[in-house]
């Protein structure tokens, strides 16, 4: 294995822009946790994770339009997809974001979540789609700097704004309000930042085999962010209120590991797509972004172990015993889960997916696991770790070339 300067580099840029991203992230989950009663962040969890189920959208949009714009060296033409892609995604967003009304209705029910909060919530549906366009064109260009600042700005704003009004009394609809404010700010953002593009002559594009690569990029973003988020969703559905919320703030912290290692994979996505052709040179990528992950996974884990009391205290203001007993283990799980994106991630972008499809049976099964083993906290984190194991192991079995 050689070292991939490349590689390292844009994954410093993003790690760095993504540990502030995360960081001011982290403070404003700690925040709500120390403002919020333990009820309300269960609520707040819950709502959440449900706007991080949106990143099937976000993150499959985005992978698509990072391999295209890595690919396409006309910014006329990359221009024409990307307009393209804003005008269509604006109308699948309105027509999901109705179909959510009203689902949320019996929703607000099943999760004794007020229906104005579900409604809120649902807005995050249009960023899903129309932000992940703009930033998969700066990830795609390798503008790493320019997709860092836009993701900082966002995360910094939503924690003032959520701040400030939860701190008014809006409780958690100043959090959701001010998440809201954030996320579209960035995006109204990211067309200064692609002003050179955007200043381009239109020229028409060929997007040949669009929709046959978005068919698996979909499909596996999907499996993946279900995957790391129902967990919070289920706890909600299985335990009390109060024992949901202290579940919702170690498994908040576990997911740190995932989002703490995807700068790596977010810089090795149009690395490894623009060398597609060359395998030696694709594998050489992917190690080094392997090696770079399995360090942090085993720093994080590290902390996790030896000091989970402290990492529960800091977040959250309390020394909450049933948090503090699942830390580590909801970290062992949230680790192996990471390992499994940056293996997937690594198969789209050299076009390199079959069986895809299959994958669907690790969901399913870590919905049968987390319910049927929801006796307490301790027996649903380990149900956790097991499926994300099974997971990891389908995806190293049945996605071959």
């Amino acid at each position: 294995m050689e070292l991939d300067k490349l590689l390292w580099k844009g994954s410093l840029v993003l790690l760095i822009s993504f540990g502030i991203f995360n960081f001011l992230n982290f403070v404003f989950q700690l925040s709500m946790a120390r403002m919020l009663s333990i009820v309300d962040y269960g609520i707040f969890a819950t709502l959440f994770s449900m706007i991080y189920m949106l990143a099937v959208f976000t993150e499959s949009i985005q992978t698509i339009m990072t391999k295209y714009s890595s690919r396409e060296d006309d910014k006329g033409r990359l221009k024409n997809i990307m307009k393209k892609a804003l005008k269509k995604s604006g109308f699948v967003s309105l027509g999901l974001f109705i179909t959510y009304l009203i689902l949320a209705v019996p929703l607000s029910f099943l999760l004794r979540i007020n229906y104005f909060l579900l409604f809120l919530t649902g807005i995050f549906i249009f960023s899903a789609f129309l932000s992940s366009i703009t930033r998969g064109v700066m990830q795609g260009r390798k503008k790493f700097l320019a997709l860092g600042t836009n993701m900082v700005l966002e995360s910094g704003l939503k924690l003032l704004l959520a701040v400030a009004l939860v701190f008014l009394g809006w409780r958690v609809y100043g959090a959701i309000i001010g998440a809201l404010i954030g996320v579209f700010v960035a995006f109204l953002l990211s067309f200064f930042q692609l002003g050179k593009m955007i200043k381009e002559e239109e020229r028409k594009s060929k997007t040949k085999g669009i929709y046959d690569y978005a068919k698996p990029t979909f499909f596996i973003t999907l499996i993946i962010v279900v995957f790391y988020s129902i967990d919070i969703i289920i706890a909600k559905i299985v335990f009390p209120e109060e024992i949901a919320g202290f579940y919702a703030i170690a498994s908040v912290l576990s997911k740190a590991i995932f989002w703490g290692t995807l700068p790596i994979s977010k810089a090795m996505f149009p690395l490894s797509s623009e060398n597609f052709k060359d395998k030696k040179k694709s594998e050489n990528v992917f190690l080094n972004a392997l090696i770079f992950v399995s360090i942090l996974v085993a720093i994080a884990l590290a902390m996790f172990y030896f000091a989970s009391g402290l990492v529960i205290l800091i977040f959250s203001g309390k020394f909450i015993y049933e948090s503090i007993s699942i830390l580590f283990y909801l970290g062992i799980g949230t680790s192996v889960l990471s390992l499994t994106n940056l293996i997937l991630l690594h198969k789209l972008s050299i076009n390199k997916i079959r069986n895809y499809k299959y994958l669907f049976i690790f969901l399913i099964l870590e919905i049968f696991l987390l319910f049927y083993f929801s006796s307490n906290l301790f027996e649903f984190s380990i149900a956790f770790i097991v499926a994300s194991a099974a997971f990891l192991l389908g995806s190293i079995v049945l996605i071959n070339e």
